[in-house]
């Protein structure tokens, strides 16, 4: 995976052949129209990118749209609590090629 600050890790989101609009539901409050969002970033290789990545950029006062399958709330409540995301750390790679 890429690193986080580079931004190429919207190369690998499953979201990125999904229609825009799905990320920005009518309302946040019923789970029907949030749910389509969360199946896609659940099964996003780059969810936690994602999601450092707007908890770093986004600004508090305009929160739109469902990043890293949360929630404009999710996120508001995230950051109230205190509470940090931050990227899975990487494997170094170990042996080689195998023979």
């Amino acid at each position: 995976m890429s690193s986080v600050s580079s931004g190429e890790w919207h190369r690998n989101a499953a979201c990125a052949t999904s229609d825009p609009e799905t990320f920005f539901p009518l309302s946040y409050c019923h789970e029907d129209q949030v749910r389509p969002a969360r199946r896609i970033c659940g099964r996003c290789p780059v969810r936690t990118a994602c999601l450092v990545d707007v908890m770093a950029t986004e600004n508090p006062a305009r929160r739109w749209g469902i990043y890293g399958g949360t929630t404009p709330a999710e996120r508001a409540a995230l950051r109230r609590a205190g509470l940090t995301v931050t990227p899975a750390p990487t494997a170094p790679s170990v042996g080689g090629d195998a023979a």
